[in-house]
């Protein structure tokens, strides 16, 4: 019975996530967690995120 309900809540996350009924803000949640490199108010760019982290630049992904 369990799993069941752990189901139907990993579904209903995922619907909400699909229709937009839930949103996260990734920029103010990194930033609160201590990403400070992260700007809350503007959208976040995952490629440069990665990049970053990693220590690489785009220049440098690509060859």
């Amino acid at each position: 019975m369990r799993w069941f309900l752990v189901g139907l809540v990993i579904y209903g996350i995922g619907t909400g996530f699909k229709n937009g009924w839930l949103v996260v803000k990734w920029g103010q949640l990194f930033h609160e967690v201590g990403f400070t490199s992260v700007d809350p108010e503007k959208p976040m760019n995952w490629e440069d995120f990665i990049f970053n982290r990693l220590g690489m630049s785009k220049k440098e992904s690509s060859n």
